[in-house]
């Protein structure tokens, strides 16, 4: 079976489910972090062979990684509602501790993953603007003059962003695996955004650009979960093609 994890009001990954079950998937499930909180059962092992999971869900579901055949990941926290009444401290521990356990399998699973989690992200790595910013030079794409200082007020953990100012519309583009959808993309930032994606080892990638100081394709910042509605049916086929290839290679 193919999975699909994400939040109950992840609208974009909604969507993305609905079309890989009309693109042929089945049976393709659909897994809030909410619900893996709750399973009734784990089953993680980890040997000098490789690592399983086996869990099977408080409706009766079962996701073994043996039966899996390709996951779109859209997980970016774990699930603490069991312990909301515990002491703060307890929940940080617990936090922590549930997050080594999730990176642990959802990392390991034999099939295609996208995204497949890191240890700086559950749904691939999160990386401040900088970092993104050093990466796309990297990869050859137009980027604009940055500056950070210790009086700056803009706080990412908030989704401020200084690349992107509020009100301006940006070109949001997507790579899946080896496919550039989104907007129409001259060629050579649609190679750069595929050398980002792979610079990056993000399977599922969202680039923005905007009118800047490096021209009309000017870097604006990249994420792990970008709205993939923005692509339509392109994005689609090239997931449903890619996980549907993965798994009959492996």
């Amino acid at each position: 079976m193919w999975l699909v994890i994400c939040e109950p009001d992840d609208t974009s990954a909604l969507w993305a489910y609905q079309g890989l079950r009309r693109r042929g998937l089945i049976p393709i499930e659909l897994v809030s972090p909410a619900v893996l909180g709750s399973s009734l059962r784990w089953e993680h092992r980890v040997d000098s062979d490789g690592a399983t999971i086996k869990i099977t869900l408080a409706d009766g579901r079962r996701i073994h990684d043996g039966e899996l055949r390709g996951v779109l990941n859209r997980m970016y926290s774990v699930p603490l509602t069991m312990w909301n009444r515990a002491a703060e401290t307890d929940r940080l521990y617990v936090q922590q501790e549930l997050f080594a356990f999730y990176l642990s399998w959802l990392h390991s699973l034999p099939c295609p993953v996208f995204n497949r989690s890191t240890a700086m992200g559950l749904a691939g790595a999160w990386r401040p603007e900088s970092a993104w910013l050093c990466l796309a030079a990297t990869a050859g794409l137009p980027t604009p003059v940055y500056r950070q200082t210790n009086f700056d007020r803009v706080d990412e953990t908030l989704g401020q962003r200084r690349l992107l100012p509020a009100g301006i519309q940006a070109h949001s583009v997507i790579v899946a695996g080896q496919t550039v959808a989104g907007a129409a993309v001259p060629a050579a930032i649609g190679a750069g955004c595929l050398r980002l994606a792979q610079l990056s080892a993000t399977d599922l990638l969202g680039v923005d650009f905007i009118a800047g100081s490096a021209g009309a394709w000017t870097f604006a910042g990249a994420t792990p979960l970008p709205e993939l509605r923005l692509s339509g049916d392109p994005l689609l086929y090239a997931l449903a093609a890619d996980m549907r290839e993965g798994s009959s290679a492996s």
